[in-house]
């Protein structure tokens, strides 16, 4: 074959060869895309290491079902939300009465004002109460957890010429009490503080929430236990906190009136890792009544839902378990929460 010839069978069959192979290219594709769609789709499951088995719901000391109300959700995300697949359950060990307690107890008493030389406390189970005339207190042998409460009622003058500190300094007084008696838990020490004010009327004997330190006359410092692996904690009394301590300020001096710890600790050895309902069926069980109100406005039956979200319940009373809850926040100061492990695992 000359030359000539071999131009002219290339120029003449090149097309149906570059056809051919666009050809054979389609087919490889579309036997590769019916392969993919056919076999079986590889879901990843979360992990979960549920070691403590079905664990308790949490232990509530003031809370109602969530039955009995019209809800309506109104978020900004406009669904129920699902935060996580699975989320970390910690274990909470039972403390039992520690070697000195007596001297802790005492120093605890001396430090808020008690004569501990003519007062002393009387047992009662596991709680260590001491009173006199104008004050009461009482310890928790096996943790140290304690409320305290002067009359303040009986001492109207206290009430004149407040001067309040910065923030800081109202914070830091707050601090130094707690480390005086050696109850400033660590982990505690590495959460948020937050003021909140109130005006205390003498002569009703009624304390109100204000917006202004300037309308107030006392302050509230709530301590909150930090977040738990990204996810926010709250409270029973949210938006407050149950380790507080509620004081007014003179010139150049300081009164507690009411001062509580309660603050449970929680193992990071013995930590197990549940599955989460999803945000929709929490939102379905909720409106059902298997959760729990926390708060509301009473004789309110409509309750509109604004917000949603997963944390951690820093439980007031001491029980086995840290653990997530979903949360609903609504019109009329309304707080909800359900259990956010999965059913499955849960013993109600």
């Amino acid at each position: 074959m000359t030359l000539t010839e071999l131009s002219f069978y290339s120029r003449k069959y090149l097309p149906f060869g570059i056809l051919a192979v666009l050809m054979l290219f389609i087919v490889f594709y579309m036997f590769k895309l019916l392969f993919m769609l056919i076999q079986p789709v590889n879901t990843q499951r979360a992990y979960i290491n549920p070691i403590f088995d079905k664990i308790t719901v949490p232990l509530l000391r003031e809370a109602t079902p969530s039955a009995g109300f019209n809800y309506i959700l109104d978020t900004i995300e406009g669904r129920p939300v699902t935060a996580s697949e699975s989320a970390k359950v910690y274990f909470m060990p039972a403390s039992t009465a520690r070697f000195g307690y007596k001297e802790k107890i005492y120093l605890i008493a001396k430090t808020l004002g008690f004569d501990t030389e003519i007062v002393k406390y009387k047992l009662n189970d596991k709680d260590a109460v001491l009173s006199d005339l104008t004050q009461k207190l009482t310890v928790d042998i096996t943790n140290f957890n304690f409320y305290y409460q002067y009359h303040f009622e009986k001492n109207k003058e206290l009430f004149e010429n407040i001067a309040f500190p910065s923030k800081s300094q109202i914070e830091n007084k707050a601090i130094d009490f707690l480390k005086s008696i050696n109850r400033y838990p660590e982990e505690l020490a590495q959460g948020k503080i937050n003021l909140v004010f109130f005006y205390y009327n003498p002569e009703t004997n009624e304390l109100s929430k204000v917006n202004r330190s300037q309308e107030a006359n006392v302050v509230e410092v709530d301590m909150y236990r930090p977040d738990v692996d990204g996810f926010s904690t709250i409270t029973t009394s949210f938006p407050n906190s149950q380790n507080f301590i509620l004081m007014v300020f003179k010139e150049k001096e300081f009164k507690i009136l009411r001062a509580q710890i309660k603050f449970y600790e929680k193992s990071n050895e013995q930590v197990g890792v549940y599955p989460l309902r999803t945000g929709d069926v929490a939102w379905e069980e909720f409106k059902k009544g298997r959760g729990y109100i926390l708060s509301r406005t009473e004789g309110e039956k409509d309750i509109t839902v604004k917000t949603m979200f997963t944390a951690y319940l820093d439980p007031e009373i001491n029980q086995k378990y840290l653990q997530p809850v979903y949360v609903f926040l609504g019109s009329g100061n309304f707080v909800g929460i359900l259990p956010a492990v999965d059913s499955k695992y849960l013993m109600e």
